[in-house]
């Protein structure tokens, strides 16, 4: 038997006419990659220019109606704010704020039912804080001028409408024609709501969902309206969105209010809804206040029942609609990890 080492193969020398050949297809398939590329790049060039044109056309025809310069949104936006005091109101609608004095990075905030009581100082801390407002109110016209020019003065462009919570396809028309209007919505608030009793005795369906229209569907039909105004807002840690609840709706009923409670319960419920549905862009929350404001008329109205409430309140006072109102401001303002809370204003009456 012979032995021996084996011998490794010797790699195979290209002949001169080999290598050239190879060396001529490595050359073509790069030149093959390279036009490819430039191609690649001439088509996209092509494609954006085209859609630059195209856009450039959309808004020339936008801004373009039977031959009129379109009209700033601002100025479709509402009433301008620099208005008489009451008494002196003017029959014709005030000159909207010209578009040069504007501020646009100002936040822009919505607050429903604003004209009184904590509407009222929730707009009036929103503006101080650097924003500018547009408000709705449904029956109180001459404290809706008198705002507007205290938020003018404060230094807020405000616009301000007449708006019936109730009437749904109204409110689904103004989230819409806003929509329309504004390039973005930073903070909305939730604020008006209808507050009776309604004892089993003298219960209406009407009654009953006129309560659930105006305290739950207006808000959150609203809400969507706005959605897409709010997902584009710049503000740091997104848009927010503030409703207006009641600690009596949280497992603290009170006799005779079951109407309510049920309207204000489907509330808190869309703010747990929205918190997620509009995550990460969008923070959704409410203000839980116990008495912030006394009702102006009903048992609630009497000395001797507010005296009767107040003894039931850790604190020993009522709270005022500018604590409820330094609420709505944290969330909206300073609260930027915070979304799906129900922060409760009650100086303890929770507790009791």
């Amino acid at each position: 038997m012979q032995t021996g080492t084996v011998q490794p193969d010797q790699p195979k020398k290209l002949t001169k006419e080999q290598a050239q050949q190879t060396a001529f297809w490595t050359m073509l398939v790069a030149l093959i990659g390279v036009l490819f590329i430039v191609a690649l790049v001439g088509v996209m060039l092509h494609r954006r220019r085209l859609r630059d044109r195209r856009i450039a056309a959309e808004r020339k025809e936008r801004e373009s109606e039977h031959g009129k310069p379109r009209v700033d949104a601002w100025e479709e936006a509402g009433r301008r704010a620099a208005v008489p005091p009451p008494g002196e109101l003017p029959t014709a609608e005030a000159k909207p704020l010209p578009p040069e004095e504007r501020n646009q990075s100002r936040p822009l905030a919505v607050i429903t039912g604003a004209a009184r009581r904590v509407g009222r100082a929730t707009a009036l801390e929103l503006a101080r804080c650097g924003c500018d407002i547009i408000f709705t109110y449904n029956a109180s016209e001459e404290d809706a001028h008198a705002l507007a020019k205290e938020l003018a003065d404060a230094g807020a462009s405000v616009s301000f409408y007449q708006l019936d919570l109730d009437d749904l396809p109204a409110v689904e028309a103004f989230g819409t024609e806003r929509a329309e209007m504004l390039s973005h919505v930073d903070i909305l608030v939730h604020n008006a709501s209808m507050y009776e009793p309604s004892p089993l005795s003298e219960l209406s369906a009407e009654s009953l969902l006129k309560q659930y229209r105006i305290n739950a569907a207006a808000p959150l039909l609203l809400t969507a309206r706005l959605a897409p105004l709010l997902r584009q807002s710049k503000l740091n840690g997104g848009a927010s969105v503030i409703a207006m609840a009641d600690i009596h709706a949280m497992g603290r009923p009170r006799r005779d209010f079951a109407a309510y409670s049920m309207s204000k319960a489907a509330l808190i419920d869309m703010v747990y809804g929205l918190a997620r549905d509009l995550a990460p862009h969008v923070r959704v929350n409410a203000v839980a206040p116990g008495v912030v404001a006394w009702p102006e008329e009903g048992d609630d109205a009497d000395p001797d029942s507010q005296a009767k409430y107040l003894r039931r309140i850790p604190l020993g006072r009522a709270g005022s609609p500018d604590d409820a109102a330094r609420a709505v401001r944290w969330l909206c303002l300073e609260a930027t990890y915070v979304t799906g809370e129900i922060i409760r204003v009650d100086g303890g009456r929770w507790l009791t």
